[in-house]
């Protein structure tokens, strides 16, 4: 099945525990058995936010990862810090905010959409790009920023970041300021709404 690596962890010496993100299965945490050491295979291929095939067999508590197939590594996004910072980050809240077995095949299509138009050499990372992922990413978890009591003068932005497509929304042209505004407002509504502290994806040091 196709998985996004999320995170990774070590477990005990030379094991490391996966997560991962399949349209099939949601969420998945898996056993890779030996993937520290050096003449492991898999190992490259496990890398935060790669889109690879997996196979997996049932353990006792935890399943084990046992085949995995390098489909996209996202070498362009890689080469570029803003952009792997940037990467990083959404698989980080992606692994923080999601539960295990929770299945959404919309989130697993919008990850995938997310790093293939920031993976293009063409594309420019910008805030918007950033701010638009977390407005998609809200609306598949019930959340529709759009219909909560939102200023007027953020309700076309925020109706483009929902329903338009990455090159319209990379595009699409606000004033600094103003955009800076309505980025504190949705990174204030994705706190409000998860009731949990979250690093704003804005800040210097991943913007």
């Amino acid at each position: 099945m196709q998985a996004i690596v999320l995170t990774r962890r070590d477990f005990r010496e030379s094991d490391q525990i996966i997560s991962c993100y399949t349209k099939e299965r949601g969420k998945v945490e898996l056993m890779a058995r030996g993937v520290k050491k050096i003449i492991s295979k898999n190992s490259a291929h496990l890398e935060p936010f790669s889109l690879v095939d997996i196979e997996i067999a049932p353990g006792k508590g935890i399943d084990h990862l046992t085949k995995v197939q390098p489909i996209n590594y996202f070498v362009n996004i890689r080469q570029d810090l803003q952009k792997s910072l940037a990467a990083g980050y959404v698989v980080s809240l992606l692994d923080k905010i999601l539960h295990v077995g929770e299945k959404d095949e919309r989130i697993f299509d919008l990850l995938k959409s997310w790093l293939e138009f920031v993976n293009l050499k063409s594309s420019i990372l910008n805030l918007k790009l950033l701010d638009g992922f977390i407005v998609k990413l809200l609306n598949c978890l019930g959340y529709d920023i759009t219909a909560s009591g939102v200023e007027f003068r953020f309700l076309r932005d925020l109706e483009i970041m929902k329903n338009q497509d990455w090159p319209v929304i990379s595009k699409h042209i606000t004033q600094l300021t103003e955009h800076r505004e309505l980025h504190n407002f949705i990174y204030n509504f994705l706190v409000e709404r998860l009731e949990r502290k979250v690093v704003d994806w804005g800040v210097e040091a991943i913007y």
